[in-house]
Order: structure tokens, then C-alpha cells, then sequence
């Protein structure tokens, strides 16, 4: 036997047992009401042999309630009394004497009145109250049914009506079957469910207090949180404080969002490594990796949250694509990301020339440096110069560097004039440091401007800001009669 087998066996008997109970106290109140039918409505037929059947009947079951009540009362936290198969036998005898009584019940009655009314209504409400095991069942019906049909046989003596009698009765006996087959394995059914249920539920609570990892489960309709392990609650000490905590607060952006994924989720029934990024109140970051999954806890449709912190992953990434995006010795964009902006700008549509104007510049005589005082002068004379043309850049300008000695700002809805303006305060700049004498060479760059318009690549206008750049270096070379390389 199964232990599925012995544990049914066991509620089952708990069932039978306490159906009977019931059933033993409504026998005694219906006594009341057949001492009055014996003594009051039939006293004109006492003595006879109707009333001496119908009187031993009456007395008969009015003992049998009060022999299981006691038996009941006596045995009821006696576990090994459900677990043996003394219950079985107790359910089957009154099940039997229930079945017998109404059957003998009937005869008595046809013989006064003609009807067997008492004997169908015990073969349908049998099955409903006390659902033995058919095969005990169809044991008791085929034995009790054999014997009432040939009662039937002795009180009847037209033919006609007592083959009705017997097919009809015997049609009611069928179906008296049918239904205890039905409602029996239903409940056999039923409990094994609840007890697959049980050991999945506890499989669940296993799984919680073993995963090393976070472990959120919460309710499909409302995000309550219904269980969670320790190791999320050491994450989140904020699930033991509230009364009442949701899941959209841990493992969801928010509502919106936490609907949108209720919906895939009912649909395809888990979502795997949602990336979502919670900012905490002192401005720090975390970064959680979470899968979802559907499943059934407590009668309810639950979503699983497994949790994985990939904080240092991500921060390892946002480095790795902050040294791929920075210039490594100004600290500025490189070209690459630079580009990018720029050709995002010009995916753009402006109204007129004035939206975005490109700078190009070209920091003076490098290479003399570099040849002059070393590689060393010539790096401080970059990151000098960047820092210079930086500190006159409003927040939404952008400088980064193109190459070498030459960079590039982007001015962002700033007139030409006022471009101009910014790059005059930043050659007064390097004017007042140069007369300072603190370096051995000068700090000097040219540039050259022009506005972005639609249509426009960004090879188009860089080449456009090249040559203006150029033209200046002319003419500085011109007014100072040196070549700036």
C-alpha cells in the first residue's frame, strides 16, 4: 500500500467517523418524532405485527446511535484506532444496518400502504453521507437488495407490478452504486491532490531556506509578498518591517512595469535575466539580475522572484565602457564618442544654423615642444589647454578630443557672436598665463567654427570646421610671422 494509500485511509476513516457521528446524532432527534408516529399515529395498529416490525426498527437504530456515540467519544484521539481498520468495519456495519433497516422499513410499509419509499431515499442519501469503498458497498447492496427483492416477492401478488417494483428498485440500487464509485474517487482524487500539493508547497518552503541566493514569492493579483527567504531578507530588511510589504518595491521598477510583465508572464509562464537597476535614498546604485516564474502556492497563482546582484558586474562594465568612451590623459570624451554625439545631432532637424556649431581646434607648436622639452612638456601642454578651454564651456557644451593636438567643442543653441565672445575670454586666458613666465613655452591654439545644418555628415562638417581652423592658423602665421605647427 501506498503511503498516499495509508494516509487517505487514514483521513478517510477521521471522515467516516465524524459523518457518523452526525448522522447518529440526527437519528436520535428523529427518534422523537417516531416515538410519536408509534405510539400516537399508529396506535390503532399496535400489537400487530406492522407495528412490532416498525417498533424493533426504531428501538434497533435508537440503540445502534447510542453504542457508536459512545464507541466514538471513547475512541476519538486514539490514533492507532484510525489507522487500523476497525473504522472500515464500524462505517460498513452501519452502513449496512442503515441499508437493511429501510429495506425491512419498505416491506413493513407495503404491506400497510403499498409503498417503498423509505428504502430509495436510504440508497441515495448513503452514498452522499457515508462514501465507503464501492466494492464494500456493492457487497452490502448486493446481499440487502437480494433479500428485499425477495420480500417483495412474498407481499405482492400481481406480477406486473412487482416486476415494476424490482426493476425500478433495482434501476435505484445501480445508481445508489454509480454515485458512491463517483464521490468516493472523487475524494481519493481530491486528497491526493491536496497532498501533491502539500509536498510541493513544502518543496517550495525546502527550496526557500537552502537557495543561497535571494527568493521573493508574492501574489499574481496584488504583489503581496507571501513568502521569502533569509537570505532576502538580509537584502531587504525592509519586507520584515512592513505589515504589509509589495513585491513591486524589490523586484520591479514599478506598477507599470511590474503589470506589463504580469502580462508576458501569464502568457509564456517565466521571464528570464530582467535586468532592473534600484537606486537607494543616499544616492547609491544596485543592479539585480531577476527571473520570474508562475507557479501555484497555496490555492493561489504566485510569481517566484529569484534574485542575482550583478552590482559589481555592472560597475565593471560602466568602467570598461568609461575607458572605452574617455580619453585616457585629458579626461575628456574621445572621438569615437564624441562622433557619436555629433552624429546625433545631425539626425536632428534645426530651424536655422544656429542649433549646434562645431569648434575645431588645434593646439599651437606641439611638436616644438615635444621636440624642445620632451613628451612630458608637450602632455602638460595638452591637459593645460583643455583645462583652460573648459573652464570657459557652459554645462551644455561639449569638448572632446578628435586626435593628437586637435579637439572639437560642440556649442549648443549659442549664436555665433557668442561663440566668438567665449573663445576671446579663452586666448585672454592663455594670454595672462603666458605672461606669467611659469612655462618655457607658449599656450596658444587655433580654431575654427561652423554651424551644423540637416543633412549634413558628420565628415562634412568637421571638414568644414578643419579648413575655417586652418584659415586662422593663416592668418596667426601671417601676424606673427611664425609657423604654429
Amino acid at each position: 500500500m501506498s503511503i498516499y494509500s495509508e494516509e487517505f485511509l487514514r483521513s478517510h476513516h477521521q471522515l467516516l467517523l465524524s459523518r457518523l457521528k452526525i448522522a447518529s446524532f440526527g437519528m436520535l432527534v428523529l427518534y422523537l418524532f417516531y416515538l410519536y408516529v408509534d405510539f400516537f399515529l399508529y396506535w390503532d395498529l399496535f400489537a400487530t405485527s406492522f407495528h412490532t416490525t416498525l417498533l424493533l426498527i426504531h428501538l434497533t437504530g435508537f440503540v445502534a446511535s447510542v453504542l457508536y456515540l459512545c464507541v466514538y467519544y471513547g475512541m476519538r484521539h486514539n490514533e492507532r484506532f484510525y489507522a487500523s481498520y476497525w473504522p472500515t468495519c464500524l462505517a460498513n456495519t452501519y452502513v449496512t444496518l442503515y441499508v437493511a433497516s429501510s429495506a425491512l422499513a419498505s416491506l413493513n410499509s407495503h404491506r400497510l400502504v403499498g409503498t417503498i419509499e423509505a428504502y430509495l431515499i436510504v440508497l441515495f442519501a448513503v452514498p452522499m453521507i457515508l462514501p465507503i469503498r464501492p466494492r464494500h458497498f456493492f457487497i452490502i447492496l448486493l446481499l440487502v437488495h437480494s433479500l428485499f427483492l425477495l420480500g417483495l416477492g412474498m407481499f405482492i401478488d400481481d406480477p406486473g407490478l412487482l416486476v415494476s417494483k424490482q426493476i425500478h428498485t433495482t434501476l435505484a440500487v445501480f445508481l445508489s452504486f454509480l454515485i458512491m464509485v463517483i464521490l468516493y474517487n472523487g475524494q481519493r482524487k481530491s486528497y491526493q491532490h491536496h497532498q501533491q500539493q502539500k509536498e510541493s508547497e513544502e518543496s517550495v518552503r525546502k527550496l526557500f531556506e537552502i537557495n543561497p541566493f535571494p527568493l521573493l514569492l508574492s501574489r499574481l493579483q496584488d504583489g503581496k509578498i507571501i513568502l521569502v527567504n533569509n537570505t532576502a531578507l538580509q537584502q531587504y530588511p525592509a519586507i520584515r518591517e512592513q505589515a504589509i510589504a509589495t513585491d513591486v518595491r524589490f523586484v520591479f521598477h514599478d506598477w507599470e512595469e511590474r503589470a506589463k510583465l504580469v502580462t508576458q508572464l501569464q502568457q509564456s509562464g517565466s521571464i528570464k535575466n530582467f535586468i532592473i537597476k534600484q537606486e537607494g535614498p543616499s544616492g547609491s546604485r544596485r543592479w539585480m539580475m531577476v527571473n520570474y516564474e508562475l507557479i501555484e502556492f497555496h490555492n493561489e497563482t504566485c510569481i517566484l522572484s529569484g534574485i542575482t546582484d550583478i552590482t559589481h558586474l555592472k560597475t565593471f562594465e560602466e568602467e570598461l565602457v568609461q575607458h572605452a568612451s574617455i580619453d585616457a590623459l585629458t579626461g575628456l570624451m574621445n572621438r569615437r564618442s564624441g562622433l557619436a554625439v555629433l552624429d546625433k545631432v545631425l539626425a536632428q532637424t534645426y530651424a536655422d544654423g544656429m542649433a549646434c556649431i562645431v569648434c575645431f581646434i588645434d593646439i599651437n607648436n606641439l611638436k616644438e615642444v615635444n621636440d624642445t622639452h620632451g613628451h612630458l612638456a608637450g602632455d602638460e601642454l595638452i591637459t593645460t589647454v583643455c583645462q583652460v578651454i573648459a573652464r570657459h564651456l557652459s554645462p551644455d557644451d561639449l569638448l572632446f578630443r578628435y586626435g593628437g593636438d586637435e579637439f572639437i567643442i560642440l556649442f549648443f543653441e549659442k549664436p555665433r557672436s557668442e561663440v566668438e565672445l567665449i573663445w576671446e575670454r579663452i586666448r585672454q586666458s592663455f594670454a595672462e598665463m603666458n605672461q606669467t613666465g611659469a612655462r618655457p613655452y607658449a599656450l596658444s591654439a587655433s580654431y575654427g567654427l561652423f554651424p551644423c545644418e540637416s543633412g549634413m555628415s558628420s565628415d562634412e562638417v568637421i571638414r568644414g570646421a578643419d579648413q575655417e581652423m586652418y584659415r586662422e592658423k593663416m592668418k596667426m602665421k601671417a601676424a606673427f610671422g611664425k609657423l604654429m605647427i
